[in-house]
């Protein structure tokens, strides 16, 4: 081949294709048999893989098919550049397969624009080897022959070859895998054929970076973070097709489909917030459409998309459609109620989160009821239903112990919020529920996640309390708000001082003497009769002497201070 130069040009496509046969055939079959028992010895499949094709890449052979290339002209691409396209549709062996991928990545390069007549045949064929293919290292090799064709192709062939990857993200994990990889090749080997199809590509790297299997959305991941200059500047570029395609996707019959496309439209709205607002109601309206019905492995995440859209676009959901907040609300409530824990989990989180966002008066009688219900002891009081301490979650996702599971701190942070949206007359209203709710919280069946829950929940309402009796006017809405701070203090003071002297968690006693602090200073501010007993008083004292926490002991001795003056 050295000596022979032009010479063998018209035996070009009968030298070139034995020699890539040959490759695989010729290769020392003792490699065949480590790769057959590679798992069995502890030997990586990747790391054997690249041994073999360094061999082949390193012999006589290869050295004689890149002196071939040289030679090579129009004349002879006629009849070479079919035969390799037979031995890409069919040709046997990693080697072989390997080989036929590299020789055309580097004929291509060699004759540049003269391969333009054989794009069409060549990416046709390409395509369905990269996902057709098994081995890591061929799939790379032929998506990079794709790329490198790609870059002479008519506009045509591009975007036909472009709708066609964009397509495979929706399929298996293999063609998830070849568009990853295919992708990859473009941008480096044809970034600038690739440029012009970002509308359509950007929208399916950004939402494939959230599928399930990490090695997916990693290859997704590096594409995003290699192709774009930030994730606000390119979500607000291509935010229309960002968009179509997540809602799209939520239609889509594929469960794993829909939840990458919530968790997408997380990520659109923490990134964007107001910015999402032009797109906020047909981002709802799908939302909305798929939370209800049957239930599938990771439809929560549907409830932690509209929970963000809500949070990032409140106002421009009010301002379009002012029932929308009760629209949501419903749809929300309604999956509180599910038996399944992770969706009733996310249900009650996107809840808190919605009742914040709207920040609405009417929220507390819309979903209020509901809280309690979940809680109260006649409807939640068997042991399958405790949290246990520490994590807050059940062990079991399955049988009955998951069925009856009631999350009670995630509905005590609810129950936080909806107090801190609440008028006072609606307060007045639920009073025996609401104190009913807050003092059952603190039982010492309990664990102390709950109380910790609890001490919020009743700061948050001492804190409302306060600010009210600041603007009441009339003597009746006093008096009632009077009674209300009364009946508090009697209901859950002692069962505050109570979780300081069984709970031996310092997180506890601070919480704990931080809500002693918010209760003694509104009972004196209010002064309801009668005084506080002197008991009550001593309790306190006691505390304080005993409490070892700095943090709590200072509260403490607040609380001390208070009520010396009262």
């Amino acid at each position: 081949a050295k000596g022979a130069g032009v010479a063998i040009r018209p035996h070009l496509a009968d030298l070139v294709t034995c020699m890539l046969e040959s490759l695989s055939s010729l290769e020392d079959q003792g490699l065949n048999y480590v790769e057959l028992h590679a798992a069995n010895v502890g030997i990586q499949k990747e790391k054997l893989e690249n041994l073999r094709i360094s061999i082949a890449k390193g012999s006589p052979m290869w050295e004689t098919l890149e002196l071939c290339i040289e030679v090579v002209d129009n004349q002879s691409l006629d009849i070479l550049v079919p035969r390799l396209a037979q031995l890409v549709r069919s040709g046997i062996g990693l080697n072989t397969r390997v080989g036929v991928a590299s020789f055309v990545t580097l004929l291509v390069q060699r004759v540049n624009l003269e391969i333009k007549p054989f794009t069409g045949m060549l990416l046709k064929l390409l395509l369905p080897a990269i996902i057709q293919e098994k081995s890591g290292h061929a799939k790379r090799a032929f998506a990079s022959a794709c790329a490198i064709v790609l870059k002479y192709s008519t506009p045509s062939q591009a975007q036909k070859l472009v709708d066609d990857v964009a397509a495979l993200h929706a399929g298996d994990r293999n063609a998830q895998v070849s568009c990853a990889v295919l992708l990859k090749s473009c941008a480096s080997l044809a970034a600038d054929v690739m440029s012009g199809y970002y509308a359509t590509l950007i929208p399916v790297i950004f939402i494939s970076r959230f599928e399930d299997e990490k090695y997916v959305s990693g290859l997704f991941e590096e594409l995003w973070e290699e192709n774009t200059s930030g994730d606000i500047v390119t979500l607000q570029l291509y935010l229309e097709e960002i968009v179509s395609l997540a809602t799209e996707s939520l239609t889509s019959s594929s469960w794993a489909s829909k939840r990458k496309a919530a968790l997408a439209i997380t990520k659109l709205s923490e990134t964007l917030r107001e910015s999402l607002s032009t797109y906020s109601q047909v981002l709802l309206n799908s939302l909305l459409k798929e939370i209800p019905g049957r239930l599938w492995e990771g439809k929560d995440a549907l409830l932690t998309a509209l929970a963000a859209l809500c949070v990032s676009c409140h106002k421009a959901i009010c301002s379009h459609e002012p029932s929308a907040p009760n629209a949501i609300l419903g749809v929300i409530t309604s999956a509180c109620t599910k038996k399944e824990k992770k969706f009733r989990e996310s249900a009650l989180c996107a809840l808190e989160q919605v009742i914040k966002a709207f920040n609405s008066p009417e929220f507390f009688n819309a979903a209020f009821p509901l809280l309690y219900e979940m809680f109260n002891p006649t409807t939640a009081g068997t042991k399958s239903e405790q949290e246990p301490s520490g994590s807050g979650s059940v062990k079991s996702d399955s049988g009955e112990e998951a069925e009856n599971y009631v999350p009670r701190s995630k509905i005590l942070d609810c129950t936080t919020s909806c107090v801190d949206v609440a008028s006072v007359g609606d307060l007045l209203q639920q009073k025996q529920n609401l104190l009913s709710l807050l003092s059952h919280a603190l039982s010492p069946s309990f664990p102390w996640t709950v109380k910790v829950s609890a001490f919020l929940s009743i700061k948050k309402l001492c804190s409302k309390l306060k600010a009210t009796a600041v603007n009441l006017g009339d003597d009746a809405s006093h008096a009632g708000l009077t009674a209300l701070v009364h009946e508090l203090f009697l209901a859950v003071s002692p069962k505050v001082v109570d979780c300081i002297q069984t709970v031996k968690i310092a997180q506890v006693h601070v919480a704990a003497a931080e809500c002693l602090v918010q209760l003694i200073e509104l009972y004196g501010q209010f002064q309801p009769a009668p005084a506080l007993g002197q008991g009550f008083k001593h309790d306190i004292a006691q505390l304080y002497e005993t409490e070892k926490n700095e943090q709590a002991k200072s509260l403490l001795k607040n609380c001390v201070a208070i009520l010396g003056n009262l």
